[in-house]
């Protein structure tokens, strides 16, 4: 009997007849835990047993409540990046679901006191298999820590996933959250976060091509506790054919996070009539002293740009499809691992051609 789950709840309601609020995808399979490809694990200590729960945070959850239960009693890869630690190399976990229906996969991350890491988690099925996937990745960034987390979803485009990504920050703690979303005929992104302590940040990265009938639904929070906290969101993507992206962006300044500063920006390029974009990024503030601002430029290609790139002999799909590359390239630049980048570049590939 499948069962009708909400997901991508967003903080503040808007009208209801907008019917943006939320999500839902019904849900009839059962989920299987499944055991990702680790490498580069060398600076980092893996213990599966890490509880949480002892460090007394609180997540604030994307995805939901509702998506959330998909996690009880489900084990988790538990990551330690100790004291003082940097790691040289990205921390890699590839999961390949190529031979798998539903799966479950969650990861608990804890960056020390002053420690610096990189994580890449990447999913891919390589084949024309149908997956659906529910990734669930926990972050506690301690007092001057850096954690970098790349999240890179190469599904078929019969697939569906559901990703969530939480995050706690300490002290002067930073938090970046990259994604790369090219494949699935449904994505959900679900990021929540929490800005607990002084001059503690975080930011986010979104590059995404949605085409044929693939739809991606996106909703961050982003809460401000601590004075001279900061955020920066930034969502940048391509839609074409009969696409569909909805865009949910709250950054809430709470009572006490004086001085404290954020921002959201989105650009979207529309490549057809047929698309559906949606977009609702929002501010809340209890708090006086703090600076927010959001925007958004969504729009097609500009004759003029078009009338250049011809008069060069680029034809308007070689110039969408080098623009909306480049949107994609922007962040696989800054992934230093070959081996994902190679796997990245080959997928684009068949997305774009040899461009």
């Amino acid at each position: 009997m499948s069962k009708s789950v909400v997901i991508n709840q967003i903080p503040s309601p808007t009208w209801s007849w907008l019917k943006m609020d939320n999500a839902s995808l019904d849900v009839e399979s059962e989920l299987i835990t499944v055991e990702p490809k680790i490498s580069h694990i060398q600076n980092c200590v893996r213990d599966d047993s890490l509880s949480i729960d002892n460090l007394s945070v609180k997540f604030t959850s994307g995805i939901g409540k509702e998506a959330d239960n998909f996690f009880k009693d489900n084990k988790s890869i538990g990551l330690i990046i100790p004291v003082n630690t940097k790691t040289e190399e990205p921390i890699v976990l590839a999961y390949d679901l190529s031979s798998k229906k539903s799966t479950l996969t969650s990861q608990k991350i804890i960056a020390e006191k002053n420690s610096e890491a990189t994580i890449i988690i990447l999913s891919e099925n390589n084949n024309d298999s149908e997956v659906f996937q529910v990734l669930k990745t926990q972050i506690v960034a301690k007092e001057g820590a850096v954690l970098n987390l790349f999240k890179v979803q190469l599904l078929s485009d019969k697939s569906i996933q559901i990703d969530e990504s939480s995050t706690y920050t300490f002290e002067n703690a930073t938090v970046n959250v990259k994604h790369i979303v090219l494949g699935g005929a449904k994505t959900f992104v679900g990021v929540g976060t929490e800005l607990r302590e002084y001059k503690s940040s975080f930011t986010s990265d979104m590059a995404y091509l949605c085409q044929n009938n693939q739809e991606l639904d996106l909703n961050y929070i982003v809460n401000h506790y601590g004075k001279k906290t900061s955020c920066s969101m930034f969502v940048n993507g391509t839609l074409r054919d009969k696409a569909k992206k909805t865009y949910r962006g709250t950054i809430d300044f709470k009572l006490g996070c004086s001085g404290s500063e954020g921002e959201e920006q989105e650009e979207t390029l529309l490549l057809s009539p047929e698309v559906v974009n949606n977009s609702i990024p929002v501010i809340l503030c209890d708090e006086e002293d703090v600076a927010g601002e959001h925007g958004a430029s969504i729009g097609r290609l500009s004759d003029e740009m078009l009338f250049y790139m011809q008069s060069r002999g680029i034809e308007k799909t070689e110039a969408e499809n080098a623009i909306a590359r480049s949107k994609i390239q922007r962040i696989v630049s800054l992934i230093k691992n070959e081996e994902v980048v190679s796997t990245i570049e080959k997928y684009m590939l068949g997305v774009f051609g040899d461009i």
